[in-house]
């Protein structure tokens, strides 16, 4: 017969045990994985712009269309226009760190623009960007471009639970607009160079936000003549830009010098507003010495590349 001291010894022996093992355990995170694939294609309405290395010449060609004879890839197709794609991946509850960020090139690729991923459970938020530029590590949300070709871009909120595979069609969009300056005159044999300078141009992006901030250098872009170049007519110089935040147009400097590094010709835009998938032509004399009646015409170019309006600006 057990003492009232083996008793007590037996019985928190006892009540040990059960502290110890419970009979529920606490319950693991789940961290499986589910898949999902993303189809990333342009908008059915994106034409190309007119493709242009460094400054064109001759007269500006009418988009390409599917009547067209194309040698390239069909125009609207991702493969088309864009070489790169960055695939940058936030949770909802926190977009201060990506995470998750893949960067795919076309090069070798049998199937660009499709993306396959393995997400656990939770609400994400996924930026695509398609371009073909070079540029910088992501830092802080924010890609920096050496240079801005046709660029696209797109964020969706995903929501990956336990169910079957995500498959998804993207539709990006074009965050790009185009500048070009059109020359009435012709190219004579005393022009040296023209040059663009522009201030407050972007070439930062906030690929979470898809919005383009300002650089604090001018950008300039430079054409030198060469012997071909002379008596060309219809010149034109063009350049891509993203879209400055609103209140905060670019300005432009353009000029023309000759050989001896004298100015031709020069006018200063105080404003410049691009537009997303449309072209903003500026149209005037370029080259010839000025005279106090020539004017500046400004060229809205619709997406379709429909009709234009005339904006004449002062000399």
């Amino acid at each position: 017969m057990m003492s009232k001291t083996e008793f007590s010894i037996l019985a928190c022996l006892i009540l040990f045990c059960n502290c110890s093992n419970p009979l529920i355990e606490e319950e693991k995170p789940d961290s499986k994985t589910y898949p999902v694939q993303f189809s990333v294609q342009l908008s059915k309405e994106v034409l190309p712009y007119v493709t242009t290395k460094g400054y064109p010449t001759g007269i500006i060609p009418e988009p390409q269309t599917k009547a067209d004879e194309i040698t390239e890839p069909a125009p609207g197709t991702l493969e088309s226009i864009c070489t790169k794609i960055e695939y940058v991946v936030y949770k909802a509850d926190n977009t201060t760190v990506p995470f998750r960020k893949q960067h795919y090139s076309s090069t070798g690729s049998q199937d660009f623009g499709i993306i396959y991923d393995q997400l656990p459970m939770g609400s994400y938020k996924i930026c695509l960007l398609a371009h073909s530029s070079v540029t910088d590590s992501l830092n802080n949300n924010i890609l920096t471009f050496q240079e801005t070709t046709d660029t696209f871009y797109k964020q969706i909120t995903l929501e990956v639970g336990s169910g079957e595979e995500i498959i998804q069609d993207i539709n990006i969009e074009r965050i790009v607009g185009k500048l070009e300056f059109f020359a009435t005159d012709s190219v004579h044999s005393g022009l040296k160079q023209f040059e663009i300078k522009l201030s407050g141009y972007p070439d930062k992006l906030n690929i979470l936000t898809g919005i383009a901030t300002a650089s604090s250098d001018t950008k300039a872009f430079t054409h030198l003549f060469s012997p071909e170049d002379i008596g060309k007519i219809n010149q034109s110089h063009s350049l891509l830009t993203f879209i400055p935040e609103t209140g905060k147009p670019m300005s432009a400097k353009i000029k023309s010098t000759n050989h001896a590094g004298q100015l031709l010709r020069d006018y200063h835009i105080a404003s410049v507003t691009p537009e997303s998938n449309k072209m903003v032509r500026y149209s005037g004399k370029l080259y010839e010495s000025r005279l106090s009646n020539d004017t500046f015409t400004l060229y809205p170019v619709s997406t379709n590349w429909g009709g234009t309006i005339d904006k004449p600006l002062g000399d």
